[in-house]
């Protein structure tokens, strides 16, 4: 039975789900996010540093509801810290500093700190693991932890610090690195001034190591492999990427007049993945973002040629598992990751459409209706293309192969994607959708036998555009788990 056919059905349960309560329907994906602190706001400026550092084993709550971020970090907790990014190396224990035992949580990373230049002890012989650290102490720690990790710490090395009205009263030996953290975006001043001898806090300083570890992202272009024009294509590389590793790799199609990071809205996801050790590549399709090509080349045969050609050229430039790779479509990008999957043109290791363009004659509705269709599509035969402006007020030119691209697979397209992959797949929709009618998402969901994750508010805004944080969390956070579960086994 095709997809249309099961749309009126779907239609009356998501008529009742709409009616109740927020819910997840079929199998759940688990958000394994950070335990909620109940002193750590969502909308503070260190949550996110929060929830990187819980989630990753290096710092953990003072208790099992609270992190205490404004809470002053010590020597011990900043070197402990270190250690665990550096994954708890063999150390043995000296005895080298007379306030440092064996048995105390810090000891080993001590030990670990001064046999690798990236601490030393006072001249009483002492190390001082409960003294307080300073904003230019720390800046001075990662600083030394950077070097040691091989990162490039030139950057921000001719940063001009004396903008800040402070800036003379940093200590000779936190001159370098107070202008790398601050050249490279990892400390950030207050009000105009560097506050270097202001004890630092937990919660700054999981900023700090957020902002130091965030992913690097690449921008090349591609030849295409139909046309003369060129792809522009974005790399987002984990934390330490070493092409001498091998890495899963996720790609993101974005959706009809959208962009390679849908206007920033995809960053979330795709430095969530390259955080958890995943390479994560966008692109923009033909007359999208920076393309310089014209809209008239935005059709389905050129953004699934672009697809792949993007595909290709990272699998032979980057350290990318060609037997690990995912792919996310998000509304017409869910049409073209459909498409593909029903050509066998890649094979895929896990798929999550968002809102995916499935249906044809749900699509007309968005071009004036069924009754318009036609008369858009004479239009692009006669003159080659149609002219559209479109809900969100974006011109549009239609062309003749657009039209003729979507009625390739007026119907069956999930049964023909279903037919030829039958790996993991997940599928998130709103159930307030007005562009993608929530009735094709879950009958996609059906078909693929996917997982399935909904929401409620933001429509086809998503996490992308949308503003709620229960859309922000169940995109977000239902995303980079679904993936790093799929592809990273965790």
């Amino acid at each position: 039975m095709s997809i249309r056919k099961r749309l009126l059905a779907v239609v009356l349960t998501l008529t009742l789900l709409i009616a109740c309560a927020p819910a997840v329907l079929a199998a759940e994906v688990q958000n394994t996010a950070a335990p909620a602190f109940t002193d750590v706001d969502a909308s503070a400026y260190y949550s996110e540093g929060v929830t990187y550092m819980v989630e990753n084993g290096y710092m953990n709550g003072v208790s099992a509801t609270l992190f205490a971020p404004d809470g002053t970090i010590t020597r011990g907790m900043v070197v402990t810290i270190l250690y665990r990014m550096a994954g708890t190396p063999a150390a043995g224990f000296q005895g080298t500093f007379a306030d440092v035992t064996e048995d105390a949580y810090y000891g080993l990373a001590v030990e670990w700190a001064a046999a690798n230049g990236l601490a030393t002890g006072y001249d009483n012989g002492k190390f001082g693991p409960d003294d307080a650290v300073t904003r230019q102490q720390l800046a001075a720690f990662l600083w030394r932890y950077a070097k040691f990790t091989g990162a490039d710490v030139s950057v921000g090395e001719d940063t001009n610090i004396l903008s800040y009205t402070d800036a003379l009263s940093v200590a000779e030996y936190a001159v370098e690195p107070m202008q790398w953290a601050c050249g490279a975006g990892i400390l950030q001043g207050s009000d105009g001034s560097l506050l270097p001898d202001v004890s630092a806090t937990r919660g700054q300083f999981a900023t700090m190591i957020f902002r130091f570890t965030a992913p690097k992202v690449k921008e090349i272009t591609v030849a295409s492999t139909t046309r003369d024009g060129v792809i522009p294509v974005y790399v987002t590389l984990p934390y330490g990427y070493d092409p001498a590793e091998t890495y899963p790799m996720v790609i993101l199609c974005h959706g009809h007049g959208g962009n390679h990071n849908e206007w920033g809205g995809f960053d979330k996801i795709t430095n969530g993945l390259a955080r958890k050790g995943i390479i994560a590549v966008t692109l923009d399709y033909p007359g999208c973002g920076i393309s310089a090509e014209s809209f008239q080349l935005n059709t389905m045969t050129n953004m699934k040629a672009d697809t792949l050609d993007t595909l290709n050229y990272v699998l032979k430039n980057y350290s990318a598992d060609k037997d690990n790779v995912g792919i996310f479509g998000y509304s017409m990008g869910g049409r073209i990751t459909l498409e593909l999957l029903a050509e066998e043109r890649f094979d895929f290791a896990a798929v999550e459409l968002v809102a995916p363009a499935e249906d044809t004659e749900d699509l007309k509705d968005l071009f004036g209706g069924k009754d318009n269709w036609p008369v858009l599509k004479a239009e692009a035969e006669e003159k080659g293309y149609a002219e559209w402006t479109t809900i969100y007020g974006q011109h549009q030119e239609l062309s003749k192969a657009w039209f003729a691209d979507l009625e390739k697979y007026a119907d069956g397209l999930a049964e023909a994607a279903a037919a030829k992959y039958d790996g993991p797949s997940l599928v998130i929709y709103a159930t307030n959708d007005e562009a993608v009618h929530p009735a094709v998402s879950a009958a996609v969901a059906e078909t693929m036998g996917s997982q399935v994750l909904n929401t409620y508010a933001d429509g086809h805004s998503y996490s992308f555009y949308g503003s709620d944080p229960h859309t922000i969390s169940t995109v977000n956070g239902g995303s980079i788990s679904f993936f790093t579960e799929q592809l990273l086994g965790k």
